[in-house]
């Protein structure tokens, strides 16, 4: 197995191994049930592995998707070989802005490329004063050409005109911090209470911070390897998986929360979500936990996680995903199960909340789902 068949990517951890685990949380039992006439709800379909959705201040809906690669060809390395190979390029990865009267207007493409068993686009969705970023692509050495535009990007996105921002490419390329295959994808973003960007890169497993003004990258933090039962040939060997860092969310005291996925072999009970000092140290936080793909404070102040589902033998099991409430140590409780490949997930203040599903699947299969009052609305 490479790093980069382990990392996210953008089509979720190339299902060529398999399905998904939802560890051992269970239900909140005293977390009241959906009134019967507040049921869940398609807001949108269509979407081509949706990685990422936000509400804005007006009540707007945007979600970003990976796209679908394209009709042009570079070369580059294959995630599951890393050999070199012709791989499909386009401008296929979309942001869409979803009305509250349900109409969808696409708002701008960004690039992306088909990996085979994953495409890697459009990732990640933030809104900071009134401007909204996006995670956009990846790279990795090897490639035949230098870095494209707007891959590897932070991006900003401004009447579906797109400026890139940043890229972490810089940093992974001339100092590789966490020192295995130099290869970066910046994941998760997040406005943080500094007024800075945040960004989990999933494949150069680093927490960056980003200077909206002026582009400049900070090298916050660099997440270690993980236990693994199986070697790994990026780390020569090592009987280590990489931590995937997912999501990035910060509590009221502005501490910073950071979830991983990890890699293969996806064990059920290995991920987890870590806290960041302020000098960069990593501490578990909560434990026990199975393949999280977005961390997200709620208008309530709890810190809510997205479990894709279940990785077994067998393959995906559907329907497996859930929407987990952390809480520390192993005391993390699911609060919504049943769902099918979920990716990440935003609140209205009110407590509703929106959640891409079908991440992974056939190029159409994704939607949007708005689930009314998951949690309590803000005070």
């Amino acid at each position: 197995m490479t790093k980069r068949a382990v990392e996210l990517g953008s089509m979720v951890l190339v299902l060529a191994f398999g399905g998904f685990a939802c560890g051992t949380e269970t239900p909140r039992e005293e977390e009241p049930a959906l009134e019967e006439s507040a049921e869940p709800s398609t807001i949108a379909s269509g979407l081509n592995g949706p990685m990422g959705v936000v509400v804005d201040e007006a009540g707007d809906v945007w979600v970003i998707d990976s796209g679908t690669g394209g009709d042009a060809e570079i070369e580059f390395p294959n995630p599951f070989t890393l050999e070199i190979t012709a791989t499909p390029y386009g401008e296929t990865a979309r942001i869409i802005r979803i009305a509250g009267d349900g109409t969808q207007t696409e708002v701008a493409t960004l690039p992306s490329m088909n990996l085979g068993e994953e495409a890697m686009g459009g990732a990640r969705l933030a809104i900071l004063d009134g401007e909204l970023y996006a995670t956009s692509g990846g790279w990795a050495a090897g490639a035949s050409v230098d870095r494209l535009p707007y891959m590897a990007a932070v991006v900003r996105v401004d009447e579906g005109q797109v400026t890139e921002v940043a890229n972490t490419w810089d940093l992974e390329s001339s100092e590789n911090p966490a020192g295995a295959l130099v290869d970066t994808h910046p994941y998760d973003l997040t406005a943080g209470p500094d007024g800075m960007l945040w960004v989990a890169d999933a494949a150069g497993n680093t927490l960056c911070r980003i200077d909206p003004a002026t582009g400049d990258a900070e090298l916050i933090a660099v997440f270690d390897a993980l236990p693994s039962p199986i070697p790994n040939p990026s780390r020569d060997g090592a009987m280590e998986t990489e931590p995937v860092p997912t999501g990035v969310a910060f509590d009221a005291e502005g501490n910073v929360y950071v979830s991983f996925l990890p890699g293969v072999p996806f064990l059920p009970g290995s991920a987890k979500v870590v806290r960041v000092a302020s000098d960069g140290a990593v501490s578990d936080y909560a434990t026990d936990l199975t393949m999280l793909t977005d961390l997200e404070t709620g208008p309530d102040g709890s810190i809510y996680a997205v479990s894709i589902g279940e990785f077994t033998e067998q393959g995906p099991v559907p329907n497996s995903g859930a929407i987990i409430r952390i809480g520390e140590g192993t005391t993390s409780e699911a609060i919504l199960t049943g769902l099918s490949f979920p990716t990440s997930i935003a609140f209205a203040p009110n407590g509703d909340a929106y959640i891409t599903i079908n991440g992974m699947g056939a190029p159409g299969s994704g939607e949007v789902m708005r689930y009314p009052g998951l949690v309590r609305g803000a005070d």
